[in-house]
């Protein structure tokens, strides 16, 4: 109960505050029935402003809005055909397609481990074959510049006092066919790359030439605003608004707010 009087009395005190800031000149003139007359003929032309600005500002509001939907659009556009003149450029290692031992495929590279050291090797160019020895399958994978990796499978049954992982020839030649797929695939990724490139290139560099929908959007805006400016209605209702003031004034003295 204390806590909803403190409120009550807050608010009270807010409207109080309120009513002599925006009808000065002593409580008489804020509050008393004698001047209600007076009150609402400054009211109204403070009514009629706030709703022809009001109008305004929200009708240039939504133009501008239409102005930045329309950049953000050519924005993004752009953003993702240069993302995608990026992915073309450097398309990275790709998804994951399979691992083998010291192996690991991915859509655009094969990854080689040796010993505590990892590399990429791109697989465009690359040739792989298979070879077999009595301990060891191999694959030998020799990329573009002629440079060969070596993958060794053992395949001999493994000692007792070992968890060592044996091979046989199947899935080593599974992995070379893998292998060699994804190459083949790789190969015709990389020969379609400048006529892809050429033609993300257009596209962009269309789609920064395209600013007919910012352009529009735009001279809308501008269009608006002259209007308003010019508007005939915004001076009658700020002359209406100051003769009011200057009614005011002659009757209390002071000045009201807008």
């Amino acid at each position: 109960m204390v806590l909803l009087g403190v409120i009550v009395l807050a608010g009270l005190g807010f409207w109080l505050v309120r009513k002599r800031y925006r009808y000065p000149g002593g409580w008489a003139f804020a509050f008393s029935p004698q001047y209600e007359g007076d009150r609402e003929a400054l009211d109204g032309p403070r009514r009629e402003a706030r709703g022809w600005a009001r109008r305004a500002a929200q009708e240039e509001a939504l133009a501008r809005k239409t102005v930045a939907a329309a950049e953000a659009d050519r924005d993004r556009r752009l953003h993702a055909l240069a993302q995608r003149r990026e992915r073309l450029r450097n398309p990275g290692s790709g998804e994951r397609l399979g691992e083998l031992g010291s192996l690991t495929l991915f859509r655009h590279c094969l990854e080689v481990k040796s010993g505590s050291l990892t590399h990429s090797v791109e697989l465009a160019g690359m040739e792989v074959r298979f070879d077999s020895g009595h301990k060891h399958h191999y694959l030998y994978c020799t990329d573009s510049s002629g440079h060969p990796h070596q993958a060794k499978y053992p395949h001999l049954p493994a000692p007792p006092d070992t968890q060592e992982q044996r091979f046989d020839e199947d899935m080593v030649r599974d992995f070379m066919v893998k292998i060699q797929g994804a190459v083949a695939q790789e190969n015709i990724f990389r020969e379609g790359i400048p006529q892809k490139l050429k033609t993300v290139e257009d596209s962009w560099e269309e789609t920064q030439n395209d600013t007919g929908d910012i352009d529009a959007a735009r001279k809308r805006l501008e269009e608006i605003r002259e209007r308003n400016r010019e508007d005939p209605r915004s001076e009658v209702l700020e002359e209406r608004l100051m003769e009011a003031f200057r009614k005011w004034e002659e009757l209390t003295g002071r000045t009201p707010p807008r």
